[in-house]
């Protein structure tokens, strides 16, 4: 992946692992969410398991699993899968937190401790933005993948990279531990150069709608209701908060 695959990358901190492990440990149980974060976030999940359509008895990869929420949804819809994570901490939180998960791992996405072509489906849910070299992530992803298997991939949308102060080391890092920001030609552009065949972008979560809390306020709609209202609110003033895109090798 050349630069142009994705917007300018900020400094990758000295010692970045170190900084994501500890990060790890500030993982929110997703049922200690604010009602309107936990909202927006179901929704979320609930619109990758809709993309990725999980199939009885294949074997899915959760690479960066965080919490766990969406592998656990996946397992649920009748997947056999591995979810993953660089911290250990992450993944014992997530193996406590959900019975569904059975093969829960630490792993590093660059090395990953599987076999070629050995999974059908595999996911990186607000993955890549963290990586200081996301094209050998997704190369390996890609070898992982047997032909014909798809990747998932969401990241924030456009998103401005902000500064702070690090409290473990006292140095300059990137807010939430993010390295990158992508627009769907940048998401298009990296699964390509992995050598997959990627599918149309997907935006969701709309800003504007945020503000007036609206994930929270429809929480009890159908989800094909609060789609069509997100999907119709991007396509008036394109301002969403997530893109997601599916690859198939």
């Amino acid at each position: 992946m050349g630069p142009a695959a994705a917007s300018p990358a900020a400094p990758v901190p000295a010692d970045y692992l170190t900084h994501y492990q500890r990060d790890a440990l500030a993982i929110v149980d997703p049922t200690a969410l604010d009602p309107a974060s936990q909202a927006a976030e179901e929704r979320r999940v609930q619109t990758l398991v809709r993309l990725l359509a999980p199939r009885q008895g294949e074997q899915l990869l959760d690479l960066g699993c965080g919490s766990g929420w969406l592998a656990a949804e996946c397992a649920r819809a009748g997947a056999r899968v591995c979810a993953a994570d660089v911290a250990w901490q992450g993944v014992a939180a997530a193996r406590r937190r959900y019975a569904a998960l059975t093969r829960v791992t630490v792993a590093d996405g660059y090395h990953l401790p599987l076999g070629t072509a050995v999974v059908d489906a595999a996911v990186l849910s607000e993955v890549l933005e963290h990586l200081a070299q996301p094209e050998r992530a997704l190369a390996e992803v890609a070898r992982v993948l047997r032909p014909g298997g798809r990747l998932l991939v969401c990241v924030p949308y456009r998103e401005r990279i902000l500064w702070h102060l690090c409290i473990h080391c006292n140095q300059l890092t990137p807010a939430n531990a993010h390295l990158r920001s992508y627009d769907a030609g940048d998401l298009r552009q990296c699964l390509e150069t992995a050598g997959l065949r990627p599918g149309p972008a997907v935006f969701l979560h709309h800003k504007g709608l945020a503000l007036f809390s609206f994930p929270r306020l429809s929480r009890r709609w159908p989800y094909l209701g609060w789609r069509l209202v997100d999907r119709l609110a991007n396509a008036m003033v394109h301002r969403p908060a997530y893109v997601a895109m599916v690859g198939v090798r």
